[in-house]
């Protein structure tokens, strides 16, 4: 059954309010920290009162979340695509390993994403969506991201280390972030892409 003219609009509508909203929270995100982050900011950013927040997004941290959704998942998709126009199996890790390497560059959400795992971790209900997210991201056009990236030749043993080994090295690049704050000069930007690329070599084709 097709949508009316009407239906349409609304949509329309919506989906711009939801994005403006979105590239709001981005902004004050990145500036504040999720902690110091008031919804009320938000919305003044955006252009609109906390009552039509609230119309889109339950709290704060339902807010984030959507953000982080919505980021996560355009990278991902994006890379996804880049991955799967790549014919030859045996040539996509590699893709792979140059984007997560590249992912270091983006200090601002590196340090979010570390704050809003310590809040998650003590909210049950944040803490399962993040979960949710994580599941999502190893997803592809309906197929396993495992597969994709290494081929459906991988036995189950083979296929639970490599998760685990991408899931540490999910980890790896959040420390190094985040330990690059209190070290700039042993750990500046311009080296740290290499170092991870090491790192994804020696994790992921241990």
């Amino acid at each position: 059954m097709s949508q009316s003219p009407l239906q349409n609009k609304h949509q329309a509508r919506t989906q711009e309010t939801q994005s403006k909203i979105l590239d709001a929270a981005e902004a004050i995100f990145s500036e504040q920290g999720f902690e110091k982050t008031q919804l009320k900011e938000v919305a003044a950013r955006a252009g609109y009162t906390r009552g039509a927040i609230y119309a889109h997004y339950s709290s704060k941290e339902d807010l984030f979340l959507a953000l982080m959704e919505h980021r996560v998942l355009t990278k991902f998709t994006a890379v996804r695509k880049v991955i799967e126009a790549e014919p030859e199996v045996s040539k996509r890790p590699e893709i792979f390993k140059r984007w997560i390497a590249t992912q270091v560059s983006d200090h601002s959400w590196g340090t979010l994403m570390l704050e809003f795992k310590l809040y998650a971790l003590r909210q049950p209900r944040s803490r399962e969506r993040l979960q949710h997210l994580y599941d999502l991201l190893f997803k592809s056009s309906g197929d396993d991201f495992i597969e994709m990236l290494f081929g459906d030749d991988l036995d189950t043993a083979t296929r639970a280390a490599v998760q685990r080994r991408l899931a540490i090295m999910g980890a790896i690049l959040s420390a190094v972030i985040l330990e690059s704050h209190f070290r700039p000069k042993l750990l500046p930007k311009a080296h740290l892409q290499a170092v991870l690329e090491e790192l994804y070599e020696a994790l992921i084709h241990a």
